[in-house]
């Protein structure tokens, strides 16, 4: 075996979130923890019945073992809520990692994409003001008007070549995002609302492509990304237009429509409401506290009407079987999923229809 099958092991057992001990147990005993260290370190290699009882227990396929295709991510900005734990956060890396490795792969059978270029290379941010500036730049570089809705934002980033990936995360994990051979990606929970994946893969682009004031710290830095991703949904001449220079209360209603047209959660929508200074503190704190008592903080009623979620990495799996660079059976690796998934997506089978 090659001598990249213990990392490989090792690896699948991180993504797993097993111990040697756990993933022991979990093949019924059929192997002792000693013998799951040597094949970690490559002083030992299992028989194929084994090898076959590992990808079962971990969950991947026995190709996963054997793939020679690694890559080195070269930085990432980790954004986590505090309840995600050390070893949670370590399987989580491992899980991103692989899921990184296998599109590279995929995208490695085609011709280089175009390279990432960001319209916003000559923004330094200091202020509030600064990103309200760098979203309405952003919005024209793209050509979207200052103030028309955007149907679809993940779609825009991976026209524009960012790379944009989901991963079946709890709700601990929003996203992160970071850099592969100068090439930007970000990762999304593919479990959240589609309103709060796309003000999350806002919030990674500001990362990827704001340079920000030294004197800002971290924390001012996650605002001022949470900021940028409102201000592009919601520039503030669409604020005024729809509920006016000055409120002193705004209706569940009025904000579900607004919601539902412009594709940003009640909640931002109410922070962005304050940022602009139509409503007052005291206002936004009371509809905070209105929020909690519905128990709507993690999940708002009528969700955003568009299903958002990544497309160019199952077009160029599906281009690649229709030309035939790939097998199925390499296809099912690649997307991490049964072959009979497969089969039934090249027949249209259990297919939404894009609207």
């Amino acid at each position: 075996m090659p001598s990249s099958f213990g990392q490989r092991l090792k690896a699948a057992r991180i993504m797993a979130g097993l111990s040697m001990d756990a993933l022991v147990a979990k093949m019924g005993h059929r192997v002792s923890k000693q013998a799951i260290s040597k094949y970690e370190n490559n002083l030992m290699s299992p028989d194929s019945e084994t090898l076959i009882a590992l990808s079962e227990a971990l969950e991947v396929k026995p190709d996963y073992f054997f793939s020679k295709y690694e890559i080195a991510v070269d930085s990432i900005n980790f954004r986590k809520k505090a309840a995600l734990g050390k070893k949670a956060m370590e399987t989580l890396k491992a899980r991103i990692k692989d899921t990184i490795e296998r599109y590279a792969e995929l995208e490695s059978f085609f011709p280089a994409s175009l390279p990432f270029t960001n319209p916003l290379s000559d923004y330094v941010i200091s202020s509030l003001d600064d990103i309200r500036k760098a979203a309405m730049e952003l919005r024209k570089a793209w050509g979207f008007g200052l103030e028309e809705p955007i149907s679809y934002i993940i779609n825009c980033l991976e026209e524009h070549s960012i790379r944009v990936l989901e991963i079946n995360g709890s709700d601990s994990f929003d996203g992160l995002s970071g850099w592969v051979k100068q090439s930007p990606f970000i990762i999304l929970n593919s479990n959240a609302p589609s309103d709060r994946k796309r003000l999350t893969a806002l919030h990674e682009f500001a990362h990827l492509s704001l340079k920000f004031s030294d004197s800002l710290s971290n924390s001012e830095r996650e605002k001022l990304c949470h900021s940028f991703g409102g201000a592009f949904l919601l520039p503030r001449g669409v604020l005024v237009k729809e509920l006016g220079l000055k409120r002193t209360e705004i209706s569940f209603f009025e904000l579900d429509r607004l919601k539902k047209q412009y594709g940003i959660s009640m909640q931002a929508i109410m922070y962005r409401a304050k940022q602009e200074e139509i409503i007052s503190e005291y206002v936004y704190e009371s509809f905070s506290r209105e929020i909690s008592a519905r128990n709507w903080r993690k999940q708002e009623p009528n969700r955003y009407p568009i299903d958002e979620h990544p497309l160019r990495f199952e077009q160029l799996l599906h281009r690649a079987i229709s030309e035939e660079m790939i097998s199925i059976s390499k296809a099912a690796y690649l997307a991490n999923t049964s072959i009979e998934d497969i089969r039934c997506q090249e027949l249209l089978k259990n297919d939404t229809a894009h609207p």
